[in-house]
C-alpha cells in the first residue's frame, strides 16, 4: 500500500482540514454550530464531517455522535460552540481524542473558565483558536468555519489574507473593499491560544497570500509578532495594521512628565515603527490600503514623494494641503520636467501639484504625456491622479473623463517602477464604469486622504526586520554598582531620593548638572562659595516630583543673600501649598542653559514591551508643546538619532531657518542611548524616568541633565 500523506498539524488542520466536527449545532433550532455545518456544505466542503450531540441522533441530516469520544481518530478541526461551562471539557475530550485544531467561538467566559481555558491552550499540542471569535474562512479553498451566515463565507477568493480580533470588524472591512478579494479572513478573538502572530508566520507560507491586513486591538507576546511580520517581510509580502482600543502604557498612573506624553500607544506605536509597518487610522484608510496591496505587480514605493496632477485647480489645492497634513512631501519637479509639462498642456504651469485643466489647449494625449513625465521625474516616488469617480455620477458624466483614467492605466502598464493610483474627490463608492477604464493596474481609491495613507503605506514594509539581538561588545555598567544599585531601588516605592537618582544616573554616564542636597541655608551658602554662581535652588521632597508647579524652584540665584531668600522662599511656599510634604532638604545647582535648547528625555515601563524610551522638547510646558518620539528599549545611538529628527526639537537643533546654529546631536542621541540601558536593566523596578529639562549647547550639543525623577515601582 502507498504511504499516506502526513496528516496536518496545527493551524494547518485547522485552516485546511480533511475532517472537521462540529459540537453544538442543534437538533430543533437554529444555532451557531448550525451555520457552521451549512456554510461548509454550501461551499462545498468534499471531507469527513461530523457533529456531536448528545440527544439527537441526527442533527442537518448527518448522524450525531453522543459524546468526542466516539470520534475516528485524528479529527483535524473541531468547532466547539457550547456555552461557557462546557468549553473546557469538550476542549479536554478533543485533545484525548487525538484532534489536532479546536476552534471556540464561545463568549461569555467568566475569569476562572477563562484562565483555565488559557492554561489548556497554552499547553496544549492542539491549536486553541479563540475564544470570542467568528472563525476561520479559508476562501483558497472553500472551508468556512465561520458561526454565521453573512455573504462573506460565499466572496470569491484572491490574494489579501486579513486578520482581526474582532469578527464584525472582519465582516465590515470584508463588505467594505470593494475590488479587494480575499484568500483567509481570520477572526482571532481572545487569542488565547492561537494568535495574529502565528497566523502571518503561517501565511507567510501560504501561496495564495500576497499581503495581510491586521486589526489588533493588543499583543501578548511581542518576540512573537515580530517574527510573524519578519516572515511576511522576507517573503516580500507586506502588512498593514489598524490598532484600535488605545489605552496609557501599562495602565500607569503616571507621576512624571514623560508618561502623560508617551500616553496611550506609544508603546504599539513604536514598535510599528520599528518594524517599519504602516499604520492605518480607520476602516476606510484600511481598505484603501489593501486595495493597493491586491494588484498584482504593483510595484512599493521607494518613499512618500508624491507627483500629483489632476484638471481641477481646487483639487490641486486641496491634495497638496492634505498631503501636507499627513507628512507627504509634495517636491518641486525638475526643471526638465517642467518644461516638458509645458509644452505638453500649454498655459498650465508645470509645477507640483499639475492642473492639467489649466491648458489653454488641453491637446489630445497631453494628459497621458502629462502622467509620463511626473512618473519619470527622479524628484517622484509614486503618481496620484485625483479624478471625479464617485458612483453617483452618470454615465456622460464618467465618460467626461474617461481619457484621463485610459491615460493613468496607460502609464502604469508601461511599468514604471513606481505606483500609480487615481484618487476619487470623493469618499463615496467608486463609479464601476471608473474601475473598468482604469483598468486592473491602477488602483481607484475612495476620497483623497485615503490615497494619500496608502502611498504612504507603500512606502512601508521595506526595511529588513531585526533579529532583537544586540550588537556584540554592548556597552554594560559595572555589574557589582549595578546589582547594588538595584538592591537599594528594591527599598523605595514612588520618586526615588535625589541621591540615589543622581548616583544611578551616574552609573550609566549621563551627564549631570553639578549639584548637591544640603539641610538648610547655611549649607547651601557653603557649597555656593566653592562651586560658584548663578544657581539654581530647588526643594528636596519625595512627596513633590514636580517642584516648579508649587514654587519649589528659584532660578538665578546670583548671591548668599539671594541663596538665603531662595531657601526661605522656598520653605514658605511649599508649606503653604504642601503642608503634609517632608522636606529632607534643598538641591543646590549650578545654572546653565543660557546657550543651550531644553530637551526632555525619558521612559515608562510597560509589562508587555518594557520601557518605551522617549525624547522631544522639554522645559515647563513639554505637555502643551507634545513633541516626542518613542522607541522600544534599548535604543541603539543610529536609533536614537533617527528618533531626535523625527521630533521638532531635532528640526530646530538641525538650524532650522537659522533660529538656532546648527547643533551636533550626536551626544543627545548617545544620552538617549544610555537612558534606554538603564530602563531595560531595571525593568520590573523602575515604573518611569524624566529627565527634563536636559539643556543641549548650541553647537557643540554638550547635554547636561538638570532635573531627574526615577519612579520607583508601587506594589
Amino acid at each position: 500500500m502507498p504511504e499516506s500523506p502526513p496528516r496536518p498539524g496545527g493551524l494547518t488542520a485547522l485552516l485546511r482540514p480533511r475532517s472537521v466536527v462540529v459540537l453544538g449545532a442543534s437538533a430543533k433550532k437554529r444555532a451557531s454550530g448550525n451555520d457552521v455545518l451549512r456554510n461548509l456544505r454550501q461551499a462545498g466542503y468534499d471531507g469527513d464531517l461530523h457533529v456531536v450531540h448528545p440527544v439527537a441522533r441526527t442533527v442537518e441530516g448527518l448522524e450525531a455522535l453522543p459524546d468526542v469520544g466516539s470520534l475516528p481518530g485524528g479529527i483535524d478541526a473541531a468547532v466547539v460552540s457550547l456555552p461557557a461551562p462546557a468549553v473546557l471539557d469538550a476542549l479536554r475530550g478533543l485533545e484525548k481524542a487525538g484532534c489536532r485544531s479546536a476552534l471556540v467561538p464561545t463568549s461569555g467566559l467568566d475569569a476562572v473558565t477563562a484562565g483555565e481555558v488559557a492554561r489548556f491552550a497554552a499547553a496544549s499540542d492542539m491549536a486553541v483558536h479563540g475564544p470570542n471569535c467568528m472563525g476561520v474562512i479559508n476562501l483558497t479553498d472553500r472551508v468556512p468555519l465561520w458561526i454565521s451566515d453573512n455573504g462573506i463565507t460565499r466572496l470569491p477568493a484572491g490574494n489579501v489574507a486579513l486578520i482581526a480580533q474582532s469578527g464584525s470588524a472582519a465582516i465590515f472591512i470584508a463588505h467594505s473593499t470593494g475590488p479587494v478579494r480575499y484568500s483567509k479572513i481570520i477572526s482571532t478573538g481572545g487569542e488565547y491560544g492561537a494568535t495574529t502572530a502565528a497566523y502571518l508566520s503561517w501565511l507567510a507560507r501560504d501561496p495564495a497570500t500576497t499581503a495581510a491586513g491586521v486589526l489588533l486591538e493588543s499583543i501578548k507576546d511581542v518576540p512573537s509578532f515580530v517574527e510573524g511580520v519578519a516572515a511576511m517581510r522576507a517573503a516580500g509580502k507586506p502588512v498593514v495594521v489598524l490598532k484600535v482600543g488605545r489605552s496609557s502604557v501599562g495602565s500607569l498612573a503616571t507621576t512624571a512628565h514623560t508618561g502623560a506624553l508617551i500616553g496611550s500607544d506609544a508603546a504599539y506605536r513604536a514598535l510599528f515603527e520599528q518594524l517599519d509597518l504602516p499604520v492605518v487610522t480607520d476602516y476606510d484608510e484600511m481598505a484603501a490600503v489593501l486595495q493597493c496591496l491586491s494588484v498584482p505587480g504593483l510595484p512599493p514605493a521607494a518613499g512618500t514623494r508624491i507627483g500629483v496632477i489632476t484638471i481641477s485647480g481646487g483639487q490641486a489645492a486641496l491634495t497638496a494641503d492634505l498631503a501636507t497634513d499627513r507628512g507627504l512631501k509634495v517636491p518641486q519637479f525638475g526643471a526638465e520636467t517642467v518644461r516638458s509639462l509645458e509644452s505638453a498642456m500649454p498655459g498650465a504651469p508645470g509645477h507640483n501639484p499639475f492642473d492639467a485643466g489649466a491648458s489653454v489647449e488641453y491637446p489630445d494625449g497631453g494628459f497621458q504625456r502629462s502622467v509620463e513625465l511626473i512618473a519619470a521625474d527622479e524628484a517622484v516616488d509614486s503618481v496620484l491622479v485625483v479624478l471625479d469617480a464617485q458612483a453617483t455620477m452618470t454615465d456622460e458624466e464618467t465618460d467626461y473623463e474617461a481619457d484621463e483614467f485610459r491615460a493613468a492605466r496607460a502609464v502604469a502598464e508601461s511599468a514604471p517602477g513606481k505606483p500609480v493610483v487615481v484618487a476619487s474627490s470623493s469618499s463615496l463608492s467608486v463609479q464601476p464604469r471608473c474601475e473598468e477604464q482604469a483598468g486592473p493596474a491602477v488602483p481607484v481609491l475612495r476620497g483623497i486622504g485615503n490615497a494619500l495613507v496608502a502611498l504612504q503605506a507603500l512606502a512601508r514594509n521595506r526595511r529588513p526586520v531585526s533579529d532583537g539581538v544586540w550588537p556584540a561588545g554592548r556597552w554594560h555598567p559595572d555589574p557589582e554598582a549595578l546589582a547594588a544599585l538595584k538592591e537599594e531601588v528594591v527599598e523605595h516605592q514612588g520618586a526615588l531620593p535625589a541621591g540615589l537618582t543622581r548616583r544611578l544616573l551616574a552609573l550609566y554616564g549621563l551627564p549631570l548638572v553639578a549639584s548637591a542636597v544640603v539641610p538648610d541655608a547655611d549649607a547651601a551658602v557653603g557649597w555656593a562659595d566653592e562651586h560658584g554662581y548663578p544657581l539654581v535652588v530647588k526643594v528636596s521632597s519625595p512627596d513633590i516630583p514636580h517642584r516648579s508647579d508649587i514654587g519649589g524652584v528659584v532660578l538665578g540665584v546670583s548671591d548668599g543673600a539671594a541663596l538665603r531668600q531662595a531657601v526661605e522662599d522656598i520653605t514658605a511656599r511649599v508649606g503653604a501649598a504642601r503642608p503634609e510634604a517632608v522636606i529632607e532638604g534643598f538641591e543646590v545647582q549650578q545654572q546653565v542653559g543660557a546657550d543651550s535648547t531644553e530637551a526632555l528625555l525619558g521612559f515608562v515601563a510597560d509589562p508587555v514591551f518594557g520601557a518605551v524610551t522617549t525624547v522631544g522638547t522639554g522645559g515647563t510646558l513639554v505637555e502643551l508643546y507634545a513633541d516626542t518620539a518613542s522607541a522600544l528599549s534599548p535604543v541603539g545611538p543610529d536609533e536614537a538619532a533617527a528618533l531626535i529628527a523625527r521630533t521638532r526639537l531635532g528640526t530646530l537643533l538641525g538650524g532650522y531657518r537659522n533660529l538656532l546654529p546648527k547643533t551636533d546631536t550626536g551626544p543627545l542621541a548617545d544620552t538617549v542611548h544610555r537612558l534606554s540601558l538603564l530602563g531595560t536593566d531595571f525593568a520590573g523596578l523602575l515604573t518611569e524616568a524624566d529627565l527634563n529639562p536636559a539643556f543641549v549647547q548650541h553647537g557643540t550639543g554638550r547635554v547636561l541633565i538638570a532635573d531627574s525623577l526615577l519612579v520607583a515601582r508601587h506594589d
